[in-house]
Parts: structure tokens; sequence; C-alpha cells
């Protein structure tokens, strides 16, 4: 298994690794300012990570375009529904 996940990656053209570190970075920022938002460290940071999370989800729309489109625009129609959030959110 990680062999293959090995040669997947340097067989992976560089915009593909870019997407990838782009995913894991706002996954990882989604994850801790939901959790400032959770224990009122920072009130605001719904309207960042709402946003981030639309970004994770268009990586992800991109990352499954090749291998399952269906995932894709799923993902795609996700992205724009949290954008759409986002905006209502911020604007509250």
């Amino acid at each position: 298994m990680r062999v293959s996940m090995k040669l997947k990656w340097k067989n992976a053209s560089i915009l593909d690794r870019i997407v990838s570190v782009i995913s894991i970075a706002a996954s990882i920022s989604v994850l801790v300012l939901a959790i400032l938002q959770i224990f009122e460290v920072w009130d605001e940071a719904v309207n960042i990570f709402v946003p981030l999370l639309g970004v994770v989800e268009l990586c992800q729309a991109y990352m499954y375009r090749k291998t399952d489109r269906r995932i894709a625009y799923f993902s795609l129609g996700i992205a724009i529904f949290i954008f759409i959030c986002a905006v209502i959110i911020f604007f509250k």
C-alpha cells in the first residue's frame, strides 16, 4: 500500500500535488478554526472556516475530476452551496 502511494505521488503532476497540499492545509485550518469557534476562543472564526470548507470541496472536485465525475460534480455543487452560505453568514 505504501509503495503504491509513493508511486502515485511521484507520478502526479505539479498541479495535482499543489491541490493536494492546499486541500490538506485547508482541512487542518478548518479543524483548528472550528475548535476555536466551538470553545468560544474566537467568535468570528466561522467567517474564515466556512469559505475554507468550500475550498476543500473545490479541491476534492478537482482531484476526482478524472476518476469519478459524479463525485466531482457533487463536490462542486456542495462548494457552491457552501460559498452561498458563507456570503449569507458574512453579511448577517
